[in-house]
């Protein structure tokens, strides 16, 4: 990663890599005839090195993908390079964004001293590293190589196609968390009941760390502080606002459509992230104090208070919070709920 070896104040270079015969190099950005590599924007720049690397490529809707793997998996690496396909096309219908150039997924094994430790990752630029312990123990499945997919592969949209300024990580995190999980059951990754067992755990962790800062102050100190409740306050008011807009619509809009929003007519460079993300979600003066609440302000998430309009409750037992669907639900509920995917 180039952010970690060279000054911030080269801005562009042109690099040449020097490495053993039996080695290669890849990365999203393309080699030019001279054997360079012309670097753009540097801090976003990540190129792989090793011995033996496998590479794999497809084209989805006009976007290159390419995966490169190190080491040896149980999984086969057709059904890595499927299962991101499959999430690709989500998001390019979610967006409505064709991502330009080439993205590429980097594989590679992380030996670690804690075994139940599975993966890292990271998505810089229009590259993803995820690195996996080798352990049999934290083997990764198929399915969750699929649900890391789903985290990962929208933070090449959101936020790295968004040309935004500021710190609005309660967004592109905490929002990319909860639509993640939304993708994992659109996909049959998961099913509805582990959909809300899901946010019933993210509200535990949710409530076991002080919650007096506004989303948008603890995305600004979030490498200052645990930064917890960037992520997990954010995806909590982000399924509260998927909610509330499922309810104003019986269903008909979700939180998936401000995504494709976000993207239309292309957001120029510059504009302050909190300003544009705020004014895309804030379409109408309920969303708007909505957002202040939640997001400006330091209002609580109080799920057992919020969820029985919807047709949920929440349960609190010895292994923590349960989300249930409620016994007599009314017309406008079951809507809400069938559109969240929900079967009665």
């Amino acid at each position: 990663m180039f952010a970690d070896l060279i000054p911030l104040e080269i801005n562009s270079l042109s690099v040449a890599f020097v490495v053993p015969p039996d080695w290669t190099v890849e990365s999203s950005i393309t080699r030019g005839a001279n054997g360079q590599y012309d670097v753009a924007e540097p801090e976003k720049a990540v190129f792989f090195l090793g011995r033996s690397l496998r590479k794999t490529s497809t084209n989805i809707d006009g976007m290159a993908l390419d995966l490169v793997f190190s080491g040896k998996w149980r999984f086969k690496e057709s059904d890595a390079l499927e299962r991101a396909t499959r999430v690709m096309h989500k998001y390019l219908a979610l967006t409505g964004f064709r991502l330009p150039g080439k993205s590429s997924i980097m594989i590679a094994p992380l030996p670690i001293s804690d075994p139940q430790t599975g993966w890292k990752a990271e998505t810089r630029g229009s590259t993803i590293v995820l690195l996996i312990n080798p352990n049999p123990r934290t083997e990764v499945s198929k399915a969750q190589l699929a649900i890391i997919f789903t985290h990962e592969l929208l933070h090449l949209w959101v936020p790295n196609s968004l040309k935004l300024e500021g710190d609005y990580d309660w967004f592109f995190e905490g929002f990319t968390l909860y639509t993640a999980l939304r993708t994992a059951l659109e996909l049959k990754l998961i099913d509805f009941k582990e959909f809300l067992n899901t946010l019933g755990r993210v509200y535990d962790t949710y409530r076991a760390h002080p919650d007096d800062t506004s989303l948008i102050d603890e995305s600004e100190r979030r490498w200052a502080s645990a930064g917890t409740q960037v992520y997990v306050k954010g995806m909590l008011v982000a399924f509260l606002y998927d909610l509330m807009i499922r309810r104003e619509s019986g269903g008909q809009t979700t939180l998936a459509d401000r995504y494709r929003d976000l993207f239309k007519g292309q957001v120029t460079d510059g504009p302050d992230g909190n300003e544009v993300i705020i004014t895309v979600l804030g379409s109408t003066p309920v969303y708007r104090v909505f957002l202040k609440s939640y997001v400006e302000n330091t209002t609580a998430v109080e799920l057992e208070r919020a969820l029985p309009a919807y047709g949920l409750s929440l349960a609190s037992t010895g292994k923590g919070s349960q989300l249930r669907v409620g016994r007599d639900l009314n017309g406008e509920q079951k809507r809400l709920l069938r559109s969240l995917g929900y079967q009665d």
